[in-house]
């Protein structure tokens, strides 16, 4: 039995259009070309034992940090990101992966973080997702976010926000 299958014009339409959206597909999945998270897990570990140059290295040109440290107004470029760097470095920042999340060229890593002048705030640790978004082999864009609901970390964001403001 021989059956005649007829599609309709938007089942054509839709097919069309899938087809003119898989070749950008492909070509943002290829911009990847190393696993985002290895880069984050890179660059946290080169902080946490003081390597500013090797943290430095995993960077684009003119990559991004935003918010934490001097980068609450974003820090562009490896000359910018160095200083924040140094700071972190400065400070005696530990960083512990608790947790990582990867999305085509996103890594979403999240951490327990110990900075060396926090015993001040009343806290041993805090809670930051960092979101890391690569473009072929280097980090285009580091993203830093506090998790409020963790009460150490919140706490830590109070006393923070608390603080005098130097110029």
């Amino acid at each position: 039995m021989n059956r005649r299958v007829v599609f309709s014009p938007t089942f054509w339409a839709c097919v069309l259009a899938l087809a003119a959206c898989l070749p950008a597909a492909a070509e943002d999945y290829s911009q990847a070309k190393v696993n985002p998270a290895s880069l984050a897990e890179q660059d946290l570990a080169a902080e946490s034992r003081g390597d500013v140059a090797a943290a430095v290295a995993l960077y684009s040109d003119d990559a991004i940090i935003q918010y934490g440290g001097l980068c609450w107004t974003p820090c562009v470029g490896k000359a910018a990101i160095q200083k924040e760097l140094e700071r972190r470095v400065a400070a005696k920042n530990e960083w512990k992966i608790i947790g990582k999340y990867v999305s085509d060229n996103v890594a979403v890593v999240q951490t327990e973080l110990k900075i060396g002048y926090i015993e001040n705030s009343g806290v041993d640790r805090v809670v930051v997702w960092n979101i890391y978004e690569v473009k072929g082999d280097k980090i285009a864009v580091a993203t830093l976010v506090g998790q409020r609901t963790d009460p150490q970390t919140a706490r830590f964001i109070k006393w923070f926000s608390s603080q005098p403001k130097s110029q």
